[in-house]
């Protein structure tokens, strides 16, 4: 049923709750994850052409963080590649999901609601209601 699951993190721990579901999802369906992690960078903010990211310190972080889980989830028997992007969160998780051939998108919510979440926005309503993919959203705890 699903060959290609998309997990977008942000670095968190909240979000790696979303990772056993995941895993779990790519064991029964033997379906290899795609790790993802969008370096926010305002509209504002980017330039004409193609941002530089090849030394923005942010990406480099992020790439060596998706490519340690990537690491373990392979020795672990789980096929897994990794993408680092920049841009608006919801909007590059959507594109992404549009250019791999991914069919299930894997997340966590942190669960913001009322004034938090009109402040913050909530990436996973956008993607709920943008994504052309189903999305299962784990509910992150502090716990």
């Amino acid at each position: 049923m699903y060959s290609h699951i998309l997990v977008p993190l942000d670095t968190s721990e909240l979000a790696e709750q979303a990772l056993p579901h995941a895993e779990a999802l790519a064991r029964c369906f033997q379906a290899e994850l795609h790790l993802l992690t969008v370096v926010h960078t305002p509209h504002d903010d980017l330039s004409e052409g193609e941002p530089d990211d090849q030394f923005d310190p942010r990406t480099l972080e992020a790439q060596e963080y998706l490519q340690g889980l990537a690491g373990r989830l392979s020795e672990d028997g789980v096929p897994t590649s990794v993408t680092v992007r920049q841009g608006d969160v919801a909007e590059e998780i959507i594109a992404q999901a549009a250019e791999d051939p991914c069919d299930l998108i894997v997340m966590c919510t942190h669960g913001r609601s009322g004034l938090g979440r009109w402040v913050y926005g909530s990436i996973a309503d956008r993607l709920l209601r943008y994504s052309p993919l189903p999305t299962l959203l784990v509910r992150a705890s502090k716990a």
